[in-house]
């Protein structure tokens, strides 16, 4: 649209300055309405340029977080689970502070989560878009070991949405283990697949 805008300006412009000019006060007015087309034709360039940058830029960055819980961690019913650990976050929209992802952009999203349990302890976790629940995933292990479970969701997210895992109504005690915390593997990543208006 602002396209086809700028190329009319140019053909009016061109219009325009081949006009004859009759006489000195046709020759002032036609050199004012000049000057004012070329002014407009300069901001609609202006504003074709800066749509262009935008769309160029928001390709470029993407969307996408990755976050980890580097910690032996214990929570009570419905509570969420804080990734204290950011490792990649194109236009910070990861907030560790509260475990919660705000999405940029409307459109379809793949999130994935990772837990860790062990000997006799359960994690049953879910993830929620703006407190709707779109997935869930338990885990148990009965024998002493450690057991990693990992669940991948594909929703609908819209701009502003809140996305974040926590636990389900069901245990009062869920046990998110680290089996080895120098190297984390406790997980919650997610990504823009496709922008939609």
């Amino acid at each position: 649209m602002v396209f086809l805008q700028f190329l009319t300006c140019l053909l009016l412009c061109k219009g325009l300055h081949s006009m004859s000019i009759h006489n000195t006060t046709n020759e002032i007015v036609d050199v004012v309405a000049l000057k004012q087309d070329v002014e407009s034709i300069k901001d609609q360039v202006h504003n074709l340029t800066r749509l262009i940058e935008n769309d160029i830029n928001s390709y470029k960055q993407g969307v996408f977080f990755s976050a980890r819980l580097s910690r032996l961690t214990y929570l009570n019913k419905n509570s969420i689970v804080k990734f204290n650990e950011v490792v990649t976050d194109s236009g910070n929209n990861f907030n560790h502070g509260n475990g919660m992802f705000v999405a940029p952009v409307s459109g379809y999203y793949q999130f994935s989560w990772t837990t860790f349990t062990y000997s006799n302890k359960i994690v049953d976790t879910e993830l929620r878009v703006d407190n709707v629940i779109v997935d869930a995933m338990y885990a148990h292990i009965s024998v002493a070991s450690s057991i990693p479970a990992t669940k991948i969701a594909i929703c609908w997210v819209n701009k502003g949405d809140h996305v974040w895992i926590q636990t389900t109504n069901s245990y009062s005690e869920n046990v998110i283990h680290n089996p080895n915390e120098s190297n984390a593997k406790i997980s919650f990543l997610g990504f823009l697949i496709e922008e939609k208006n």
